[in-house]
């Protein structure tokens, strides 16, 4: 697992005790959410809890293998932080890929979640990472659909990838354009990007410089 630590110390966050830290740390930030959650626990009833458990079980796997450090948020929501942007997106596909591939109980519909993925500097509030960053792959993670995994420009470029496509001779994972999207409380415009794997949900923008995505299916 990955061990984050405050930039420029070998201390790890939460260091001065109950002090919050002043010292920033630049992170990978994948953020997930449930898709039509209220209507699957409905549907789920009494199951809901398990399935619940079950979701974040799977997903909490997959952030462990790739190095990552694993946070529950409340209600059907996750976080995971890595060190590098590659290990983060790898954890977001394997979790996708899981999700998908459980034997979930009952006849109803089963868990779908929404991915983002920002990279940014983040502060340690009694070891929970907080700052702009962390609001800001929130806001890309809710323009996701269920199964997709949407990325900022930050992270493309992170992955050495350049207009969604990538480089010659790199082994950054393949992404597609996810058009341009006007985040709640962000000013101009946001570029996006959606990493394009098997099992994955695949959105075409209705054009790369409007807001509006169609939904096309999963590769």
């Amino acid at each position: 697992m990955a061990r984050i630590t405050a930039r420029g110390t070998g201390r790890p966050p939460g260091h001065s005790g109950s002090e919050p830290s002043t010292l920033a740390r630049h992170v990978t930030i994948v953020h997930s959410d449930m898709v039509g959650s209220t209507e699957l626990a409905i549907a789920a009833g009494p199951r809901y809890p398990r399935v619940l458990a079950r979701h974040r079980a799977l997903i909490a796997a997959a952030v462990r293998r790739a190095g990552g450090r694993f946070l529950a948020h409340a209600g059907d929501g996750t976080l995971a932080l890595f060190d590098d942007a590659r290990d983060a997106v790898a954890a977001a596909v394997e979790a996708q890929r899981a999700l998908r591939d459980e034997p979930w109980p009952g006849a109803g519909p089963i868990p779908r979640v929404r991915m983002g993925i920002h990279a940014g500097e983040v502060y340690d509030l009694d070891g929970e990472p907080v700052g702009l960053a962390v609001n800001l792959g929130a806001r890309i993670m809710a323009e996701a659909a269920a199964g997709q995994v949407d990325v900022s420009d930050t992270v493309a470029r992170a992955l050495s990838v350049t207009g969604g496509e990538a480089d010659p001779g790199s082994a950054a994972p393949r992404l597609a354009d996810a058009g341009r999207h006007e985040l709640r409380n962000h000013a101009g415009p946001v570029q996006l990007y959606q990493v394009v794997a098997d099992g994955l949900t695949v959105v075409v923008p209705r054009t790369s410089t409007t807001t509006g995505r169609h939904l096309v299916g999963v590769a």
